[in-house]
């Protein structure tokens, strides 16, 4: 008896994870590429260098960097959310990263490396906003308890602009250099991918994940008006 229940247990331990899915994905723009945007620094050139990129759109072979995409839905629903700690930093000048992705729940911490001082100030309908003056070596943590896409910005440095992305669950993925993103041990079902994107604004993908690998790919040939960001 004990043998069949161990080949049994055996069994469903070794079947559990070929229930979950894979979603795999790229994203890539191949309309008009807009002008390069530098920001000149002034008077704080002598800290932060005389310039500093913009990471608005980042392109690699037409691959689209910073793209957060997640799923969502009524099957969405019951997926286990996973809060944890994401950090973003004052460093440089700039907010790194420039886009963060967190499930909600989840604590954000922020962190400054520069020598000057800045500022955190977000912009949000759903999370307690933040508007803090930062000194050099100061930290500061705040749970973002709802999902909504939140702009930062520094009231001191006005070319310092970042966005914390808060998914409802924990299948969410961000795109790096390559454009691609892999979401894990996805529950089989019917879902919305929902896709944002600071320049190419928001997008929405009925899905079904099966066992195996689901791709989904996206193709961006326009940038995003304002009203639609």
């Amino acid at each position: 008896m004990f043998k069949i229940i161990f080949a049994l247990f055996s069994a469903l331990a070794m079947a559990s994870p070929i229930q979950a899915g894979t979603l795999k994905g790229e994203v890539k723009y191949t309309g008009k590429i807009p002008d390069p945007v530098v920001h000149q620094t002034g008077k704080f050139k002598k800290v932060c260098g005389p310039e500093i990129q913009g990471e608005s759109l980042i392109l690699e072979n037409q691959k689209v960097k910073n793209v957060v995409v997640w799923l969502d839905g009524k099957m969405a629903k019951k997926l286990k959310n996973k809060p944890g700690t994401y950090s973003i930093n004052q460093k440089n000048c700039a907010y790194s990263p420039h886009v963060l992705a967190m499930p909600k729940g989840s604590e954000l911490q922020i962190l400054t490396s520069d020598p000057i001082n800045h500022n955190i100030h977000t912009y949000s309908f759903d999370n307690d906003p933040i508007n803090i003056m930062f000194l050099p070596g100061q930290d500061y943590s705040q749970e973002m308890e709802e999902p909504e896409v939140v702009k930062v910005s520094c009231d001191l440095h006005g070319w310092m602009e970042a966005y914390i992305v808060v998914t409802p669950n924990s299948y969410f993925a961000v795109t790096g250099n390559d454009g691609a993103f892999e979401i894990k041990d996805v529950p089989p079902g019917k879902y919305t991918l929902r896709l944002w994107h600071e320049e190419l604004g928001e997008e929405f993908r009925k899905i079904e994940i099966g066992k195996n690998v689901t791709q989904v790919n996206f193709n961006f040939t326009e940038l995003a008006t304002p009203e639609s960001q």
